[in-house]
């Protein structure tokens, strides 16, 4: 099964600990994943191509899966 990671943090730096995170493939969206302590996560996904990265239900931004994207909480 495909996997991406999504790895979050704050706009100082800090790791976004225990954030969750969906992917949102055209097909449906990933389970709910939470990232680690250091503000990492690897979704896996049944689906492939562009999708959209939801941290905490906002929209984040687009990446290429399976990927890595890196998301900065405002």
């Amino acid at each position: 099964m495909p996997a991406s990671t999504v790895i979050v943090q704050h706009k100082d730096g800090s790791p976004g600990r225990q954030k969750r995170v969906v992917l949102g493939f055209s097909s449906g969206m990933t389970k709910d994943c939470f990232t680690d302590n250091h503000g990492r996560v690897v979704v896996e996904h049944s689906s492939t191509g562009r999708c959209t990265v939801y941290v905490d239900g906002r929209d984040c931004g687009s990446m290429q899966a399976p990927g890595t994207f890196a998301a900065t909480l405002r």
